[in-house]
């Protein structure tokens, strides 16, 4: 799936409060400490995570780039095995 069409896309750019934007990342970072999964990876999740989410603006490239590189990473993690 291309991460522009993910759900967590979707969530991030979607007009929503900054604490929805916030929750998303937290349960990223769930889903990849419950999994077992590559060190480099779970690294990257935690890097993003106490980065927090950039000043929202969905018409912005580097915001977009930002919310795909978080559906990307959501992807990966939900493939490691449980």
């Amino acid at each position: 799936m291309q991460a522009n069409a993910h759900p967590v896309f979707e969530r991030l750019t979607a007009a929503q409060s900054p604490l929805a934007r916030q929750q998303l990342l937290h349960e990223l970072e769930k889903l990849v400490d419950s999994r077992h999964g590559e060190k480099a990876l779970v690294q990257r999740v935690h890097q993003v995570v106490d980065r927090g989410v950039p000043y929202f603006s969905p018409t912005d490239t580097h915001y977009l780039n930002w919310a795909r590189q978080v559906a990307e990473l959501w992807q990966r993690a939900e493939a490691l095995p449980a």
